[in-house]
């Protein structure tokens, strides 16, 4: 991924919320879409954070996987430190 597909990844509002929410634990988009409302942030559609996960999940911020124990899908944040060489355009993830 190239920094400026992963700044344009980072510049949403509600893509960091997500970040800090499957940081604290694992969870479903129906459960990121309560806690999001919890924390001020209404989110109209479902779908909205359906599509902002899985751009977190394609950068390789983020992780998904079953949760048998839930039965449904859950996110977790999969990388928590990251470093970008704004000189050589390299990233590199911890």
């Amino acid at each position: 991924m190239l920094p400026e597909e992963l700044f344009r990844v980072l510049s949403s509002r509600l893509r960091i919320e997500i970040l800090k929410l499957t940081g604290a634990r694992p969870m479903s988009i129906g459960e990121m879409v309560s806690e999001l409302g919890k924390r001020g942030l209404e989110v109209k559609y479902r779908e909205s954070v359906y599509k902002a996960a899985e751009k977190l999940v394609f950068a390789g911020l983020v992780e998904k996987y079953y949760d048998s124990s839930q039965k449904h899908i859950v996110y977790v944040l999969h990388r928590t430190c990251m470093k970008v060489d704004l000189k050589s355009g390299e990233i590199s993830y911890s």
